[in-house]
């Protein structure tokens, strides 16, 4: 038998769930395969109806797979009731008992597990420190703010010391700049309790900004797991390419490969240097991915540095960057590149100009079509 620390904290082996019958059966969950750490921030990533949602409440207890097992640190529990699980969950509304305290509301779930009075005391005041709600202790949760609310939610999940955290896009209800504090008040609730947290989002800069790894999910199907900086940098393919952030894509085929980096025709930058995936096969046409944070822009007349030319469309200025939209010179191709802007800077390039951009070497990459 592994040691605990050996084992993961949950794993996910080839679990299908299908809901409906006959002609109207679908797999919300499609032969889903995925290991999760002990003490990890894990993210399962992916638009609306990808089945992130479904694969959290499987391992809730809140729906049973119609096939696979589902590991909690070594044992089966795809069959357990939820209430014999050692998880919880945060849900996107809070459920939260409106005629009661913060306090009682944290204490609530020992209360219904028979745990003793002083026990409960205990865990209360020290969940109210961890979400550093003390002095809002005895205020009705009705009387509190949607960030506050968030912070009782959690800590009444946290309070029975579960194995596993389950939290169901808890953030979507709150502003953009509550947002954000909350993302860094999640990882630090993570990293001191050291309980394993599976987070589900379709938001995939709060994926980036939290997570330890992330899978991307698509059509019930994991289609990719990394740390944020594989999946963003090294997508397996074009739709995990796609969804994890702005992305240009352009269409070649591959003349030579070797050590890893290929090169491809294309249309419309020539001949370039891309970096391809592991155990690929490279033959025929590929689409080659470059993100617009590697690409400069630069007078056309620089035939040294530029790889493409085109006319500056649009200028968008977001205040950190500005984001340029040049249509390049085949007409149909609209390159998108980004730019850190510093301070007092001026606008190099305006909107009608004849532009040419620039790549930083190791930039693209070839996709998996």
């Amino acid at each position: 038998m592994p040691h605990m620390a050996e084992l993961n904290a949950v794993e996910i082996r080839n679990v299908c769930k299908i809901f409906g019958f006959g002609e109207f059966a679908f797999a919300a969950v499609d032969e889903a395969s995925v290991a999760i750490r002990q003490n990890e921030f894990f993210t399962l990533l992916g638009p609306s109806g990808c089945g992130k949602t479904t694969l959290l409440r499987l391992i809730a207890g809140f729906e049973f797979p119609t096939s696979g097992d589902i590991m909690l640190n070594g044992e089966n529990i795809a069959a357990m009731p939820p209430f014999k699980r050692p998880v919880n969950t945060v849900f996107q509304s809070y459920a939260l008992f409106p005629h009661m305290t913060v306090a009682e509301n944290i204490g609530f779930g020992l209360t219904m597990l028979g745990r003793p009075k002083q026990e409960v005391r205990d865990r209360v005041a020290a969940m109210l420190k961890l979400v550093r709600m003390e002095a809002l202790a005895g205020r009705r949760t009705s009387q509190i703010s949607g960030g506050q609310q968030q912070r009782v939610a959690l800590a009444r999940a946290l309070a029975p010391q579960p194995k596993v955290l389950l939290l169901d896009e808890p953030l979507s209800a709150l502003d953009y700049k509550l947002r954000k504090d909350m993302q860094i008040e999640l990882k630090r609730l993570q990293a001191e309790t050291g309980i394993t947290f599976i987070f589900v989002t379709h938001d995939q800069e709060e994926a980036l900004t939290m997570s330890d790894r992330i899978a991307v999910m698509s059509s019930g199907k994991i289609l990719q797991v990394g740390n944020p900086r594989e999946i963003y940098d090294a997508p397996a393919d074009r739709f995990v390419a796609d969804f994890i952030g702005e992305t240009n894509f352009l269409k070649g085929r591959i003349t030579s490969v070797a050590d890893g980096v290929a090169d491809v025709d294309t249309p419309v930058a020539g001949r370039i240097s891309a970096t391809v995936p592991q155990d690929f096969k490279a033959e025929g046409e590929v689409t080659v991915v470059l993100r617009p944070e590697h690409a400069t822009l630069c007078p056309p007349d620089q035939p040294a540095a530029i790889q493409m030319t085109g006319t500056l469309e649009n200028v968008v200025y977001f205040g950190t960057d500005t984001h340029y939209h040049v249509r390049l010179s085949d007409g149909e191709t609209l390159f998108t590149l980004r730019e850190q802007n510093k301070p007092l800077q001026r606008a190099r390039f305006a909107e009608g100009d004849r532009v040419g951009i620039a790549l930083e070497a190791n930039a693209a990459r070839v996709l998996r079509n």
